[in-house]
């Protein structure tokens, strides 16, 4: 089919825009980027030029829209642009950016920046004041109205974006990036642009013959940019992904200047309504309001009522020419999002002109935000005036986004949690965070009201149907006796999303922990991480990863705690509507078992009022409410949610799936039950939850180190002591990836028989770069290393504190081989079954000899028995070392 054309006879009436995003302006260690400037003026010129431009100058949102002090550029402002481009724009919609761009160590979760954006040590959210392509950017726009979707990144790490690009099913969307994954990109020249902008603003205003489609940028843009090279001396190779045939970005130089006829009447039409709208919404043009009078207004206004007058009487009622509708914004949980987005995109909420009265705005925050917010929902409109040095404080505009009218978490229990103090809360809890954000923690001045559920899905562990497990066990069992029999039964791995990012993972979190053998969250977490790393944020991004075909060994293993509607979804068969576009057929058909111990997510409507927000408020409310019985109540809006699998609602009760319902495909027939089980007593409770969060983040908090140095001579004899490689490097560049907040020691262990070990660096909080330079002046001593009892004593060190009991512990012993094979087998085995104890120690060996780790031999077993790692020089152990030891500290793994 022909590329779509913005300018096309079938699409000038459609709603088209880009938004084009420069940075110039930097505070703190990041240097200004003065290029900027100019490369903004550039793609203004390629896009509206009268010869060929494919957009209008009314189409554009510039920001900043000028140098001086407008040049400073907040990420909220940047998000607002964009959440409005999503919702409005029904033609082309174009999104560029020019600034820094920076990522993390693994070169995931390309980060754009912004003025005041900075890097923090917290590893958890390293950047503060920043939008994740992945987790901001990305999601907004793949739920654009658009016919098609084009964004443009010029920054350092642009191609970093390609591995986090994932449009709707039958999106059209095109992603052109500066450069490829890993790449960092000069600054470009203050009065031409960067390179990469100023060869796209050539291709766009010297086509002749034909258009500029998307792919002829590619081709070109690649032509253009071979001769030259990125930092560090780096081919420069722009990179591209495309969802769908091709897209018109600039007309050909030949076509004609004048718009045909029907161009300017739909120009008038345009400019007559937004000219109606700014002056009866008492919202002026931001030029215009600095410099007007109150005669100037009326002027105006009679101006805009005349030319509305001949408008209307010259070329009938215009087509866009509806009035300003009134915006509710909608905040839900991860795990909800798509479908809510289905149900609002669906409110049929229009006047006896067809004009649409309410625009509805949906978008998600990670629960544990939303919650945390709310109870000191003050701090949405003044943040706190500093962050601790960590960055790590609550700033609601930053971690939920703008103050919401109504709010559908995904179950009653984060209400509850965000009303425990009263309507709105108001005091530092468990969702707060850290000590350092309590002193920030606001007032309250939301009123939280409750109106009713929405619908419904219960929670359920998903197991495998190959997984031997009695049908008796389906229903009305905690999850501790379904888990039990599993384990059992065969080798199983009970997986769940972030509890911090969705409230069913953390109601499931809540009852893992609860049937946890070892009563450890720390042992449940570490178990979950050796399984899958880095954790998915939501029960369709978990079940995605099991699905994409890398993880088959887990897969096969792996129970899940997710949403019944989100299983049944995934079970659907290819070519079945419903069915998820990541899943294949790498992922089993699993049978859902319904836990009596984690309650049902029952999505209730939460009102949202805030205190002094008078204006419209009846009206407001009136349209709340009536979104509310809309979604509750109404046949069709009810499909929205039934066809994704939820259970609707009758009579404020889950009504049984319908004989359409995803729960009653054939796939799903002896998956799901029919009628939905009772969930237990006392469950889910505010104290619980919060219990469990405080928990969760213990033991991915500060972690406990000990490391077991095997100093005999025998490692200088085989030149393994010394040197890059060398057990004491080793260690001591480990060490970069302890922090300030971790405990950590090292014990030599060649010493006389009957001694103990001694202690080089002794165990407790140190400083770091003083225990590396201890360790990389140690001395080899005159003894056989005495493995048996080191491991031993370091065991009973890491376990004998209580209070530490939810913290990581991970002992790591660093020996030449020969001492550590010397152990008799009878001596291996009770220090195997020593290592699988609970509370449970990860336990990392590095041998310096080869073939330690083969399977069967002590340090493989070890590693087994204790859910930990055996590297030897068949691995990169410097890198493995730093990065497992990363999984305890909370420093800068390298």
């Amino acid at each position: 089919m022909p590329p779509y054309d913005a300018r096309g006879e079938e699409n000038r009436g459609k709603r088209h825009r880009a938004v084009l995003i420069g940075v110039e302006r930097y505070e703190g260690a990041r240097n200004d980027l003065p290029a900027v400037a100019t490369n903004l003026r550039l793609m203004r010129e390629a896009l509206t030029a009268g010869h060929g431009g494919v957009l209008g100058p009314e189409d554009l949102v510039v920001i900043p829209a000028s140098g001086g002090s407008a040049a400073t550029v907040d990420p909220l402002r940047v998000r607002e642009a964009l959440t409005a481009a999503r919702d409005e724009v029904t033609g082309l919609l174009v999104v560029y950016f020019a600034g820094h761009g920076i990522v993390r160590p693994d070169g995931s979760d390309l980060n754009l920046m912004f003025t005041d954006s900075r890097v923090t040590r917290d590893r958890q959210h390293p950047f503060v004041d920043t939008l994740s392509w992945r987790d901001d950017i990305m999601p907004e726009l793949r739920y654009a109205r658009a016919d098609w979707v084009v964004v443009i990144l010029d920054c350092c790490f642009a191609g970093n974006a390609l591995g986090a690009f994932n449009p709707l099913g039958g999106q059209n969307f095109a992603l052109l990036t500066a450069a490829e994954p890993g790449v960092e990109i000069p600054p470009g020249d203050p009065g031409t642009g960067t390179e990469f902008t100023a060869a796209l603003h050539r291709l766009l205003t010297t086509g002749v013959g034909e258009p500029v489609t998307f792919t002829r940028i590619v081709t070109g843009i690649r032509e253009a940019m071979a001769p030259l090279k990125a930092v560090d001396g780096h081919p420069w190779v722009p990179d591209e992904r495309r969802h769908g045939d091709d897209v018109v970005l600039a007309l050909a130089a030949d076509a004609d200047e004048d718009p045909p006829p029907d161009d300017w009447l739909t120009a008038i039409r345009k400019s007559v309504t937004r000219l109606s709208a700014a002056v009866s919404s008492r919202r002026p043009f931001p030029a215009l309001a600095r410099r007007m009078t109150r005669t100037t207004a009326l002027v105006l206004a009679g101006v805009v009522a005349l030319a509305g007058v001949g408008a209307w009487y010259l070329l009938g009622p215009p087509p866009g020419g509806c009035g300003l509708p009134l915006e509710l914004r909608v905040l839900t949980d991860p795990d909800l999002r798509a479908t809510v987005q289905k149900a609002a995109d669906a409110y049929p909420e229009r006047d006896g002109d067809r004009c649409r009265t309410v625009s509805i705005n949906v978008y998600d925050a990670k629960a544990t935000d939303a919650v945390a917010a709310f109870r000191s929902s003050s701090l949405w409109q003044e943040p706190p005036a500093s962050c601790p040095a960590s960055g790590d404080c609550l700033r609601p505009q930053r971690n939920v986004g703008a103050q919401p009218d109504i709010w559908i978490p995904a179950a009653g229990s984060a209400w509850q949690r965000a009303t425990a103090d009263g309507a709105g809360g108001g005091t530092a809890s468990a969702e707060s965070g850290t000590e350092e954000q309590a002193a920030e923690v606001g007032k309250s001045v939301v009123d939280l009201d409750r109106l009713g559920s929405i619908a419904y899905t219960p929670m359920v562990l998903g197991v495998p149907d190959t997984m031997s497990l009695p049908q008796s066990l389906q229903t009305d069992d905690p999850l501790d006796a379904i888990v039990s029999a599993l384990k059992d039964a065969q080798e199983v791995v009970v997986l769940r999303p972030d509890p911090e990012g969705t409230e069913g993972a953390l109601l499931a979190t809540d009852a893992l922990y609860s049937s946890s053998g070892s009563g450890r969250a720390s042992t449940v977490e570490q178990g979950i991480a050796k399984a899958l790393r880095p954790m998915p944020s939501t029960a369709r991004e978990l079940m995605c990863v099991l699905a994409d075909g890398l993880h088959n060994d887990v897969e096969d293993q792996a129970a899940v705690l997710v949403p019944e509607q989100t299983l049944a979804q995934f079970n659907l068969s290819a070519g079945v509507p419903g069915r998820p576009d990541c899943a294949t057929e790498a992922l089993r058909h699993r049978v859902a078992h319904y836990p009596s111990d984690v309650p049902m997510l029952d999505l209730p409507f939460v009102r949202v009022t805030w205190a002094g927000a008078d204006r419209d408020a009846d009206v407001r409310k009136a349209a709340v409410e009536d979104f509310y019985q809309w979604l509750a109540t109404d046949q069709d809006a009810q499909k929205r949610f039934t066809d994704d699998g939820f259970r609707g609602v009758e009579e404020g009760e889950p009504a049984p799936p319908e004989d359409d319902s995803v729960l009653r495909s054939e796939d799903n027939t002896t998956a799901v039950r029919e009628q939905v089980p009772a969930t237990g007593e006392g469950t889910g409770t505010s104290a619980s939850l919060s219990d469990t969060l405080s928990r969760y983040r213990g033991a991915l908090g500060a972690g406990r180190v000990l490391y077991l140095l095997d100093n005999s001579t025998s490692t200088a004899d085989k030149r393994v002591w010394d040197g890059a490689g060398g057990a004491r490097e080793l260690v001591a560049r480990s060490m970069t990836s302890l922090g300030a907040k971790d405990s950590f020691g090292v014990r030599m262990t060649a010493v006389a028989e009957g001694r103990p070990a001694v202690e080089l660096v002794k165990f407790g909080p140190n400083s770091r770069a003083e225990a590396q330079k201890t360790v990389v002046g140690a001395k080899t001593a005159a003894h056989d290393a005495r493995i048996g009892a080191g491991l031993r004593a370091a065991l009973e060190t890491l376990r004998r504190d209580p209070a530490d009991a939810e913290q990581p512990q991970l002992l790591v012993l660093v020996t030449d081989g020969e001492d550590f094979e010397a152990v008799e087998k009878e001596e291996q085995k009770e220090l195997v079954a020593e290592a699988g104890r609970a509370p449970l120690v990860r336990i990392v060996t590095v041998s310096l000899q080869s073939g330690a780790c083969t399977p069967g031999r002590f340090g493989d077993r070890l590693a087994e028995a204790s859910g930990g790692r055996c590297l030897d020089p068949g691995d990169d152990i410097a890198a493995e070392l730093a990065a497992e030891v990363a999984r305890t500290g909370t420093g800068d793994a390298e």
